[in-house]
């Protein structure tokens, strides 16, 4: 590598770092390389090899300084990332079994993407063997959750550039089958999963059961890796900043953006199909698909909505938001088990007011929900309202009679309300909840209404994501954020969200 050292200005793909890395020029040809400490490599730490013979180059100085992939064959000089290139994705493909495909290439958000999404089948074949682990998430211990046998970023082995996916493993007492026949909690996951084709929702690539469904042993999940963090991440680091120099406030554009892509996302899983992107189905006559299958995600907080870069490496864009973790879902709430009992089920901290006790449990209720009432699709149109909230108004609350911290998403409880009741209960009371999310005056009369309206504790009001959804487009043109890209000062600050350097293994 190359002695005489010059440091980049921050462009799109030089920028885009994770922390102790830093971008440098070979002054020779204008290539471009990256150094940790003593480690010195071309291959990027985050987006991983481009392949041969296409460099990375910058052109330019100061603010006219531009970069740029170059062809040392052809030289050929272009702006489009040859890593999504038609002929080199296809040059993975050679040596990738057919059912891994989609593991070794890229899924682009673009216009039409929900007609050509294709359902990837399932295999009763174990595939654990062709991927490699190249970063452990949870090994299985319970960390993110007792149905995990591990949760690991993976690739598939012997392709160098190929793109990044997580592998979710279950343990073998999800997978039984319950004594009703019906699918047990991990099996359910991959069957709900698989079926859905929505850019906001989790992405399947690829998922096994095997050897059977009736007796299964061992089972995968592998989903599109999103690589920015998650929304709870996010709302923390906005939140830890409140009263510092740094304090700042999350752009409307990008509220806007995480709002209706995600109650879009929410109006597939009613209707099996985009309400708010898809012009036709903005009509008030437009109806579910009549062979939809409903599903209930039941467990939505930030913890469960990724970040997930764009494949187009540009600053001007926000990344996208997936709703991921449908292992509490369902789709057939008329015999789910959690639906026909009352048993507490999902996250406490994120349930809407009707499955909360007024004003709170007792003892012997803490554990159930009031008599009759269940999740529902309007239920998990509040959760998403309260995440919309928390990102507009993080927590950053200290509670001296506990000393407990409350840092992140925890805006939409009136602390003042706790006393001397046991957390639990306190938070399964109606009590600890504030009545009317206002993200407040910084932003326009549109948003704050209709995260009032998602999140009113009068069902009939807040009604469900298709009713909503099919005007939030509207909303948001209206408040001045319709479809342009953000400017500048509408990004996300660099602090903002996660970069990983899991391609620098």
């Amino acid at each position: 590598m190359p002695s005489n050292r010059r440091t980049l200005v921050p462009l799109a793909e030089m920028s885009t770092l994770p922390d102790g890395w830093i971008a440098r020029i070979d002054p020779s040809n204008n290539r471009v390389y990256y150094v940790e400490g003593n480690h010195t490599t071309y291959h990027h730490p985050t987006f991983g090899v481009i392949p041969r013979p296409w460099q990375l180059r910058i052109e330019g100085t100061g603010s006219r300084a531009r970069e740029y992939y170059y062809n040392t064959e052809t030289r050929e000089k272009t702006t489009n990332n040859p890593r999504f290139g038609k002929k080199e994705l296809e040059s993975q493909l050679l040596c990738v079994p057919r059912e891994l495909r989609e593991s070794a290439t890229v899924t682009k958000n673009a216009p039409g993407l929900l007609q050509r999404m294709k359902r990837p089948d399932l295999s009763f074949s174990n595939s654990r063997h062709r991927y490699e682990i190249v970063h452990t998430i949870d090994d299985g211990g319970g960390g993110l959750g007792g149905m995990n046998g591990g949760v690991y970023v993976v690739r598939i082995k012997g392709i160098g550039h190929c793109k990044l996916d997580v592998e979710k493993r279950f343990t073998p007492d999800t997978l039984t089958p319950l004594r009703n026949g019906e699918p047990n909690l991990g099996v359910n996951e991959i069957l709900i999963t698989r079926k859905l084709i929505h850019p906001a929702l989790a992405n399947t690539i690829h998922a096994f059961i095997y050897p059977n469904l009736e007796h299964p042993t061992a089972a995968s999940l592998y989903l599109e890796f999103c690589d920015r963090g998650s929304l709870q991440d996010l709302i923390k680091q906005y939140a830890k900043r409140i009263g510092t120099a740094e304090e700042s406030y999350i752009p409307e554009r990008f509220a806007w953006h995480a709002f209706i892509g995600l109650c879009d996302g929410l109006s597939y899983l009613m209707g099996g199909r985009s309400f708010a992107i898809d012009r036709d189905a903005r009509s008030p006559s437009a109806l579910p698909l009549p062979d939809w299958s409903p599903v209930l995600h039941r467990d939505i907080k930030p913890d469960n909505i990724l970040l997930r870069s764009r494949s187009t490496l540009t600053h001007l864009k926000y990344p996208y938001l997936v709703l991921s973790d449908f292992g509490l879902a369902t789709d057939s709430p008329s015999t789910d088990r959690y639906q026909l009992s009352s048993s507490l089920f999902g996250s406490t901290p994120f349930l809407a007011p009707e499955l909360l006790h007024h004003p709170f449990p007792s003892r012997s209720q803490s554990r159930f929900f009031p008599r009759n009432q269940k999740h529902s699709h309007s239920s998990d149109l509040y959760a998403l309202g309260a995440c919309i909230y928390n990102l507009c108004r993080p927590c950053n609350t200290y509670i001296r009679s506990t000393g407990t911290e409350f840092v992140g998403a925890w805006s939409h409880f009136d602390f003042e309300t706790w006393g001397s009741l046991e957390t639990e209960r306190w938070m399964m009371g109606t009590v600890s909840r504030k009545n009317d999310l206002d993200v407040g005056g910084r932003y326009s009369e549109q948003l704050r209404e209709c995260v009032r309206l998602a999140t009113d504790w009068d069902l009939v009001l807040r009604g469900n994501a298709i009713e909503l959804g099919k005007g939030l487009v509207e909303q948001a043109t209206r408040a001045g954020f319709g479809a342009a890209d953000p400017s500048w000062e509408e990004m996300l600050p660099g602090w903002a969200t996660r970069i990983h350097s899991y391609n620098a293994m």
